[in-house]
């Protein structure tokens, strides 16, 4: 079936969501936009990998309780669409990938797994609560001792949102725009690779 084919009830069953509960903004147009992401963004890491990832980046395999303490991603957004995505694009850094939809089960989250890093959209729903979610986590990473990696991820065009992001401890921040996935992937990329210890020979 060709994308442009995709009636409404098959959008909201693909994505778990029924008319009631989607957000105006969030049109059959635009569900059906992120749609087309997640299949472009399944090409591409298909192209640039050599082991399988798929099955984990959907859920497919089998569940298992992951080291606590080993490095892992959390995903905060309030929309699923953006979650299932992210999941989808992150899953090449072959990490646990956990998400929250709400700031109270990101800080429960992170109590009992520290995550390492972490990318969250600052409007969840709106800036106020990523505003308080963004300090509370790292006021948590420095109480334990832990370092962590945040990046707020916006689709806002306002510019001074940036600048308090930053000046809250984000390390890195990116607008929605034009090929932000890839950017996002890079940004995050690069903090990995300088966080993993290199191999002694």
């Amino acid at each position: 079936m060709a994308l442009y084919e995709l009636d409404d009830e098959f959008l909201d069953l693909f994505f778990n969501i029924t008319n009631a509960e989607r957000p105006k903004e969030i049109t059959p147009l635009a569900l059906k936009n992120q749609l087309i992401d997640i299949v472009d963004t399944l090409k591409e890491l298909n192209k640039n990998t050599k082991k399988p990832f798929f099955s984990k980046a959907l859920g497919m395999e089998e569940q298992t309780e992951g080291d606590l303490n080993s490095p892992a991603i959390l995903v905060v957004d309030d929309l699923g669409v953006i979650t299932y995505q992210l999941k989808v694009l992150l899953s090449r850094f072959d990490m646990d990938i956990d998400c929250s939809q709400e700031i109270y089960d990101a800080v429960n989250k992170y109590k009992a797994r520290k995550y390492a890093y972490v990318v969250m959209d600052l409007f969840i729903p709106t800036e106020r609560e990523g505003f308080i979610l963004l300090t509370e986590l790292k006021k948590m990473a420095a109480a334990a001792g832990k370092k962590i990696v945040i990046g707020v991820i916006t689709a806002s065009p306002r510019k001074e949102i940036e600048a308090q992001c930053m000046a809250r401890g984000a390390d890195f921040f990116l607008e929605k725009n034009n090929d932000w996935q890839n950017r996002l992937t890079t940004a995050l990329e690069e903090y990995i690779k300088a966080d993993t210890p290199k191999e002694e020979f």
